[in-house]
């Protein structure tokens, strides 16, 4: 027994059924028409009232409407239809219960039969051939009735797709920068930017790079530098005002004599300090962590200190001490983490991380001073 996939859409199981049937070029066209025939089928009923009570409809007209909606699934109702169609009993082999289940065996007309697989999701055609590789022409795809050998290994194909769909199912993504250069594979942009600076390239390299997905198995253990989000050593939380251990949090806070809305308005302010008052008081004075950020990227770009890249980290620590010691709330919701791993997740690749591939990746600054706040907090209290 072989299995040959349709496309995974709303019309997988007439695709299926046209395929195992009659060796139909899978296509909308004979989608339809199927669909016409489930629908006439019903439509032709003697007793119509019964029929769409049984279909879960008013009204028959009310079912053929429905079942002609090429986005709308077919079931147990199309399967019986299309056997009385095409002559046959279709065995639909099920990976949820691991049973072949037979529909139409009661047909006068039907003589052979067929298979389809379902996982739950989606249907595709079960067909016979003498190797994976045979060609849809030498393939068989009507089977006698009742032949109990071709039932179990109809079933082991659904065993087989069961164990890889939990393969799959384990497996985790990170998205990572790969060099053009040499193939290496960095966590972010700015990490590609530190190792252009590092590694020499040949004379041809342009400074390129493209972001690719790198495939874990469960079993696997994960890239250095990336975190499993739903591993339960980890507390994370998005960077959104309403999370108390956010940078946005609004809460008032004095640093070296002056009052900001935030952190994050501190933050935004820091790389001015000391170098342009005016946008640094600007900054902190702004209403809202929006407005701040228009003060401080409005500025021209000689405009932070030159060092800033280097000296952000202190920075952000004397923010989160500052707001240790005049945010109650921020050293409650610091301790009720335990000793799990701090995760922040924004799209700043150095403060935070993100997970656009089920995989965490970036610098987590943000979570790590956390961490060493969390740590000088429960120092203080023993």
């Amino acid at each position: 027994m072989l299995r040959r996939r349709v496309p995974n859409d709303h019309s997988c199981l007439f695709w299926a059924l046209a395929y195992v049937a009659e060796g139909a070029d899978v296509n909308k066209k004979k989608a339809q028409e199927l669909r016409e025939v489930c629908a006439q089928d019903a439509m032709k009923d003697e007793d119509p009232a019964t029929r769409a009570l049984l279909l879960g409809f008013n009204s028959i007209d009310e079912y053929a409407t429905w079942i002609r909606n090429e986005f709308h699934w077919g079931g147990e109702n199309e399967v019986l239809a299309l056997s009385r169609h095409y002559g046959v009993e279709v065995a639909l082999v099920s990976c949820e219960s691991l049973q072949v289940m037979c529909y139409g065996s009661d047909h006068h007309n039907c003589n052979s039969r067929v298979y389809v697989l379902y996982t739950g999701q989606h249907y595709d055609a079960l067909v016979a051939g003498a190797s994976a590789d045979i060609l849809p022409a030498d393939e068989t795809r009507r089977f006698p009735k009742g032949d109990a050998s071709l039932n179990a290994q109809a079933v082991e194909l659904a065993r087989a797709h069961n164990v890889e769909a939990a393969r799959k199912a384990s497996q985790r993504r990170a998205k990572k920068i790969k060099c053009g250069g040499c193939g290496a594979l960095l966590d972010d942009s700015e990490a590609f930017a530190v190792h252009c600076g590092e590694v020499d390239h040949d004379d041809d390299f342009a400074y390129d790079c493209e972001e690719v997905e790198v495939v874990i198995e469960g079993d696997q253990p994960l890239p250095e530098g990336s975190i499993d989000l739903n591993a339960p050593t980890v507390y994370s939380f998005s960077n959104a005002a309403r999370e108390v251990l956010s940078n946005l949090y609004p809460t008032p806070l004095t640093i070296g004599g002056v009052q900001y809305p935030s952190l994050e308005h501190y933050w935004l302010a820091a790389p001015f300090i000391g170098r342009d008052d005016a946008i640094a008081t600007g900054v902190a004075t702004a209403p809202t962590v929006e407005e701040a950020g228009i003060v401080a990227n409005g500025a021209g770009p000689h405009a932070p200190r030159p060092d800033w890249r280097d000296v952000r980290g202190s920075f952000l620590l004397q923010a989160m001490r500052a707001k240790a010691a005049q945010c109650p709330a921020f050293v409650e919701a610091l301790k009720a983490t335990g000793d799990k791993t701090i995760v922040c997740v924004d799209v700043d690749p150095w403060g935070c991380m993100q997970a656009p591939g089920g995989i965490a990746t970036g610098q987590n600054h943000v979570g790590k001073t956390l961490m060493a706040v969390r740590e000088e907090v429960s120092k203080a209290a023993a």
